[in-house]
């Protein structure tokens, strides 16, 4: 008896294996998917959508091409292909009919979205993001001047494909990430959201010019529409009130025709905000820490006051790019520092009674008050100016 248990349980054990190796029934081979690197969608002048993508060729990625996007042919190892429709499943579907393989999203990385569209709204493209399995919140939204499509047909030389150009740029320790769940998250709380804003320029001093990607700034939006652009001060003062301050290198005049550049390593805010009656003020306390990468003012840097004159020109200038940063965005009424979050988070019941539904036109009427601690960690000096020793 106990012999044919023992065949019982060995039987059903064997049973149980030859079922979990029967394979996947709904099995999708490699052979049948086209891979999108990256999209972009644009708004045409008759109101119709645009919908470019970016697809790696499949007989093209045999070997490595050093930089340029090309094969060893002398060809690009990715095409581009665009359709209009009426809504972005719309263009989509147009395009999947003359495309042998599947589109598969979930390998998307960015998302391009051309000034026009960005500039009318961009909330439609949530509606097809939302009903689609495959596209990752994770990936990052871009704004472009121009079309998006524009920025796709680029011809970086230094990576393979322009979407990795534009992801590596987005993602930098320089930018401040634009994902899609940020900007979703934002735009459900009827806050004001921003997105990285690219420009293709074409290179300087090349014998053969080619176009790159550059990180010019911010787009600046009210709701889902952007009216504006954060750039240069406007953009490095952004990152201080939203308390994200990423590596970004101040140049300014320590004396008159003489700069210095200082790199901001690091950087922290503090921000509380006081409601006194109608009126609503803002503290900040922030902290910065630098790195001086070129000092053109010719001082000795070994001395203690030398040191604490740039830390207080390096305050200044901070203070300089968190005021205009204010000033941008209390003229268009944007809170794109999500300050408004904040008087939610620390006086809920006010914010819902009183402050939520006229908070624009009470953020245009909001005092702050900035204080900035600033400090030099390093000279970066490894030894004097050899040019200067003697004199």
């Amino acid at each position: 008896m106990t012999h044919r248990r023992r065949l019982f349980v060995f039987g059903m054990m064997i049973t149980l294996v030859l079922t979990f190796l029967t394979g996947c029934w709904d099995r999708t081979e490699t052979n049948d998917i086209a891979f999108v690197l990256t999209s972009s969608i644009d708004l045409e002048d008759d109101g119709k959508y645009r919908v470019t993508f970016m697809l790696p060729l499949p007989g093209s990625m045999g070997g490595a091409s050093g930089g340029g996007g090309g094969t060893s042919g002398g060809g690009k190892s990715y095409y581009i292909d665009s359709e209009v429709g009426t809504t972005i499943r719309d263009a989509t579907s147009k395009l999947q009919m003359r495309i042998s393989r599947r589109l598969f999203l979930s390998h998307r990385r960015t998302i391009v979205l051309g000034e026009k569209l960005a500039k009318a709204g961009i909330g439609i493209m949530f509606d097809d993001a939302a009903r689609t399995p495959e596209s990752r919140l994770t990936c990052f939204l871009v704004v472009t001047k121009g079309k998006g499509y524009d920025l796709l047909n680029a011809e970086p030389k230094f990576e393979r494909f322009p979407s990795e150009v534009i992801r590596e740029i987005t993602k930098s320790k320089r930018a401040m990430a634009t994902s899609t769940k940020d900007i979703g998250l934002a735009l459900s709380f009827n806050s004001d959201p921003i997105l990285s804003y690219l420009e293709a320029k074409e290179t300087q001093g090349a014998k053969e010019p080619s176009q790159e990607i550059q990180l010019i700034g911010y787009g600046q939006f009210k709701g889902d529409r952007m009216v504006g652009i954060y750039k240069n001060q406007e953009a490095n003062g952004l990152m201080w009130l939203r308390n994200y301050v990423r590596e970004h290198l101040l140049t300014f005049p320590f004396e008159s025709g003489k700069d210095i550049s200082i790199l901001v390593k690091e950087g922290h805010a503090k921000i509380k905000p006081i409601l006194q009656g109608d009126k609503v003020i803002f503290e900040l306390s922030l902290e910065a820490k630098g790195v001086i990468g070129e000092d053109l003012s010719e001082q000795d840097l070994y001395k203690p006051e030398s040191i604490h004159r740039v830390e207080r020109k390096f305050a200044e200038q901070v203070k300089k790019c968190v005021q205009a940063a204010i000033k941008q965005m209390q003229k268009e009424g944007t809170d794109s520092a999500q300050l408004g979050l904040m008087i939610w988070r620390s006086h809920p019941n006010t914010w819902n009674n009183d402050l939520k539904e006229r908070w624009r036109a009470v953020f245009k009427e909001a005092e702050f008050r900035i204080k900035v601690e600033a400090s030099i960690t390093e000279t970066g000096l490894i030894n004097q100016n050899v040019t200067k020793d003697g004199r």
